[in-house]
C-alpha cells in the first residue's frame, strides 16, 4: 500500500520570494524515519527504516511581461524494507512554467514529468497535484506522469476575442504495478479546445466553443475513445449584483475496443446565477454532462463567504449518475487565522468515470491545525480521510477507507536550518480487512537563495 511521505513540514529558512528579476533556489532536506507496517499490509512483516535526501532547486525569472520557472528534484535514498532494499536516486521530478502578457493576450504553456516508486507515495497529496480524486490504490511498481499544456488568449479587452488551448496527459506503469490491480495500466489523453468570445454590450458577452478529446489506454481491451464537444453560451449581467452564465451544447462520444465500437451522445447544459454580497457570493448550478457511461446531472448551491479572520467556502448538491442514483455532492474550504495559530477545513464529494468506465463517489475530508509556540518553534497537526466507492448500489465495486494523521514539532535550530520531528498513524480498510501503520520521524532542512 502507498507509503505516506515523511511527514515533514515543507522548510521555509533561507527562501525568499521573488518578486521581480532572476532567483535561484536550492534545497536541502534529510529526512529519517521508522515504520513498523510500511507496506500497509494487513499483517506486518517487520519494521522499515528509511533515509531520505531531497535535493531540489527553482529557477525563476519575472519581468513586467513574462514569468518563467523551472523546478526539479530528486530524493536520495535508502531504505531496508522488508523482502527488498533501496539504494540511490529515486523520484527525480520537473516542471516548467511559462507566461507572458501583452496588451491583450497571454500565452501560458506548461510542463511536468514525475517518475514515483508507488510504495513511498502519498495518496492524499497525489490527488492534490493531480487537482483530481483517485480510489486509494495502494501496492508496488513505478508510475511516469507526463503532463504538457499551453492555452493562448487574444483579444482580452476588445469586442471579439479568441481563445486556443491543447494538452497532452499521460500516465505509465510498470509490471509490478499493473499486476496489483485493473485499474493500473498505461494511459494518454490528448485535448484541445477554442472558444470564440463577442462582447455585445457592457452587461452580456456571447461565446461559441468547440472541444476535440482523445483517448489511449492499454487497458484489456485496447480502449480508443474520441470525444466532440460543442456549445454556445454567454455571462449576462441581470443587474450590479446578480450575474447569470448559461450555455447549451452536444456531446458524441465514440469507443472503439476489441469488443466494439459503442457511442454515446446527448445534449449538455451548465447554468450559474450568482448573486453578490457585501462579504461574498452566493449561487446556484445546474449542469449535465455526458460521457461513455451516459448523461450526469448535477443541482447544486454555495456561498462563498469573506469572514474578519479567514474564509468560508461551502457547495452542496444531488448528483444524479448514468446508472441511475442519487448521491449527495459539494465541497468545503474553510480557514481561521488567529494571531498565533491558524485552522484549515478542506472537503469534497464527487462523482466520477474510472478507467475501467466504473462510476465512483469520492469523499475526502481534511483539518490541519497550526500553533506558533514561539519566534523558532511550532505545532502542527494533521488528519486526512478518504473514501471511494460504487457511485451505484448494484455496481459492486469494493470500498476503500483510508486514513492518516500526523503531528509534528518544528524547531529553527539557525536562521537557514529547521527541524522537524514526530509521528505518524495511518489506518485502511477495504475489502481485504484493516491495516494499521506507525511511523516516527526527524527532519533537517533548509533553502539557499540566490539573485545573480
Amino acid at each position: 500500500q502507498a507509503q505516506a511521505s515523511g511527514g515533514s513540514i515543507p522548510a521555509t529558512g533561507g527562501k525568499i520570494a521573488n518578486t521581480g528579476g532572476l532567483q535561484i533556489d536550492f534545497g536541502l532536506s534529510s529526512d529519517l524515519r521508522y515504520d513498523d507496517n510500511f507496506k500497509l499490509s494487513n499483517s506486518s512483516s517487520g519494521g522499515t527504516v528509511i533515509s531520505d535526501s531531497l535535493l531540489s532547486f527553482d529557477l525563476s525569472n519575472i519581468t513586467p511581461t513574462d514569468t518563467l520557472s523551472l523546478q526539479g528534484s530528486s530524493t536520495l535514498r535508502f531504505a531496508d524494507i522488508p523482502g527488498r532494499s533501496v539504494a540511490g536516486f529515486e523520484d527525480p521530478q520537473l516542471r516548467f512554467n511559462y507566461a507572458r502578457d501583452g496588451v491583450n493576450s497571454r500565452f501560458t504553456a506548461d510542463a511536468r514529468y514525475r517518475h514515483a516508486d508507488r510504495e513511498f507515495l502519498d495518496p492524499f497529496q497525489v490527488e492534490q497535484e493531480e487537482q483530481a480524486l483517485g480510489q486509494l490504490i495502494g501496492g508496488g511498481g513505478t508510475v511516469t506522469w507526463r503532463h504538457d499544456g499551453l492555452s493562448y488568449v487574444t483579444g482580452i479587452n476588445a469586442r471579439l476575442g479568441f481563445q486556443f488551448s491543447a494538452r497532452h496527459d499521460e500516465r505509465s506503469y510498470d509490471t509490478l504495478a499493473q499486476s496489483v490491480n485493473p485499474l493500473l495500466f498505461d494511459r494518454y489523453t490528448d485535448q484541445a479546445s477554442a472558444t470564440v468570445t463577442a462582447r455585445v454590450s457592457p452587461v452580456l458577452q456571447l461565446r461559441g466553443s468547440f472541444g476535440l478529446t482523445e483517448y489511449h489506454a492499454d487497458d484489456a481491451v485496447s480502449t480508443d475513445r474520441e470525444t466532440f464537444d460543442y456549445s454556445v453560451g454567454g455571462v449576462m449581467d441581470i443587474n450590479p449584483v446578480l450575474q447569470l452564465d448559461a450555455q447549451i451544447g452536444y456531446t458524441d462520444v465514440t469507443t472503439d475496443a476489441i469488443t466494439g465500437r459503442t457511442t454515446r451522445s446527448g445534449v449538455t447544459n451548465a447554468t450559474r446565477l450568482t448573486k453578490t454580497l457585501p462579504n461574498g457570493t452566493v449561487f446556484g448550478d445546474l449542469a449535465s454532462t455526458v460521457n461513455q457511461n451516459g448523461t450526469r446531472t448535477a443541482l447544486s448551491f454555495g456561498r462563498d463567504l469573506q469572514l474578519p479572520n479567514g474564509t468560508f467556502f461551502g457547495m452542496f448538491g444531488v448528483t444524479h449518475t448514468p446508472g441511475g442514483s442519487n448521491r449527495l455532492t459539494g465541497s468545503l474550504s474553510y480557514s481561521h487565522n488567529l494571531r498565533s495559530s491558524n485552522v484549515t477545513v478542506s472537503g469534497a464529494r464527487s462523482v466520477s468515470t474510472n478507467g475501467l468506465n466504473q462510476d465512483i463517489l469520492n469523499t475526502r475530508l481534511s483539518l490541519a491545525y497550526a500553533y506558533a509556540i514561539n519566534n523558532n518553534s511550532s505545532l502542527n497537526l494533521s488528519v486526512n480521510w478518504g473514501r471511494s466507492e460504487g457511485a451505484d448500489s448494484s455496481s459492486g465495486i469494493n470500498t476503500t477507507n483510508r486514513t492518516t494523521l500526523r503531528a509534528a514539532y518544528s524547531y529553527a535550530l539557525t536562521q537557514d536550518w529547521n527541524m522537524t520531528g514526530g509521528l505518524q498513524l495511518r489506518h485502511r480498510n477495504d475489502n481485504t480487512g484493516d491495516a494499521q501503520s506507525n511511523s516516527v520521524f526527524v527532519t533537517l532542512d533548509r533553502n539557499f537563495s540566490f539573485r545573480p
